[in-house]
């Protein structure tokens, strides 16, 4: 999980995986396999410059591709609710740690 301040506590409303450039697993596959089970996962939200609407404006990036299109294309928004359980939360790590093996 993302590191917090000190005296601050975290509400873990979005959990979200980034996979690494060269996994050979892609999110689309960690979306499938979790969809065959009736877990709803979803991609990491479009980045704002992608939407049509604001294609024509400037953005700031400072590599050749964006950080918010990085996360969208290598990231999955994750099943979080305060209420999981923890066999819930197992359920989903196996499932996507079987996608690795």
């Amino acid at each position: 999980m993302q590191p917090f301040l000190e005296n601050t506590r975290p509400n873990h409303w979005l959990s979200v995986i980034t996979l690494k450039e060269t996994s050979k697993v892609k999110p689309v596959d960690i979306m499938d396999a979790l969809e065959k089970e009736n877990i709803e996962s979803r991609p990491v939200w479009k980045p704002m410059h992608l939407q049509p609407v604001f294609m024509q404006y400037d953005f700031i990036k400072l590599q050749d591709k964006s950080v918010s299109e990085d996360i969208f294309q290598r990231g999955v928004c994750l099943p979080s609710d305060t209420k999981m359980t923890k066999d819930q939360q197992d359920k989903i790590i196996n499932i996507i740690k079987s996608l690795f093996r």
